[in-house]
């Protein structure tokens, strides 16, 4: 298996960070170097976008404070492709689009196609991206069974994110993968995609620029 770079989405309550991890153990079981990161990362620019959801900025300068956390993590996962790891992603762009989508509506013209656009010259697209799909009602009832504050426990938000998440599965390929499952058969679904999106042909290059390509975080992220 070539070096790659796979995210995961999926709304709240979709259990894509368990499925994330389960991955990482997986590839690592087999001897593949793999690593896992996620957005907001746990610097500065994550620590801002963290701040955001208690302050409530607005929807803009939230949807920048993601853009901005997202440039400073690039540098981190285009050092590990160059290394030849396999770099899983938990949330990325397109989490991005599909929260900040539902955000931005009323405030700008068509809010994932800005979104997209603002962060098409920059962005390094992933060779896969892994949605674990649940339906907004059981998301909801997960993160409302956790403990502490849940930022995003609205169910009519929820149903948009996901009607987003939908719309972009479609257009870019989303390999889509059923969160009621037990998560190590979820896991070991995507495991399998993986190896064929990184054995079916060699990395284009770096990839660090250019298009959205398939597969991000938007408010929740």
């Amino acid at each position: 298996m070539r070096a790659g770079f796979v995210t995961f989405e999926g709304i709240d309550g979709a259990g894509k960070t368990t499925v994330s991890r389960l991955v990482l153990q997986i590839l690592r079981s087999r001897g593949i170097p793999a690593v896992l990161t996620a957005e907001p990362t746990p610097g500065w620019t994550g620590d801002a976008v963290r701040r955001s959801y208690a302050d409530d900025v607005g929807p803009v300068a939230e949807s920048f404070l993601f853009l901005a956390d997202r440039a400073t993590h690039l540098p981190e996962i285009r050092a590990h492709l160059e290394a030849g790891r396999v770099v899983l992603c938990d949330r990325y762009a397109d989490s991005t689009y599909a929260y900040q989508g539902v955000r931005l509506a009323g405030v700008v013209r068509d809010p994932m196609g800005f979104l997209e656009r603002v962060s098409a010259p920059w962005l390094l697209p992933p060779d896969l991206t892994v949605l674990v799909r649940i339906d907004p009602e059981e998301g909801l009832r997960r993160i409302q069974d956790r403990a502490g504050k849940v930022r995003f426990e609205d169910l009519a938000f929820l149903r948009r994110v996901s009607k987003n998440y939908a719309v972009l599965a479609r257009r870019k390929g989303f390999v889509v993968l059923d969160g009621r499952d037990p998560p190590p058969e979820v896991a070991a679904r995507a495991v399998a995609a993986i190896e064929k999106a990184l054995t079916r042909s060699t990395r284009r290059g770096p990839r660090a620029r250019g298009g959205t390509g398939r597969g991000t975080r938007a408010r929740r992220p």
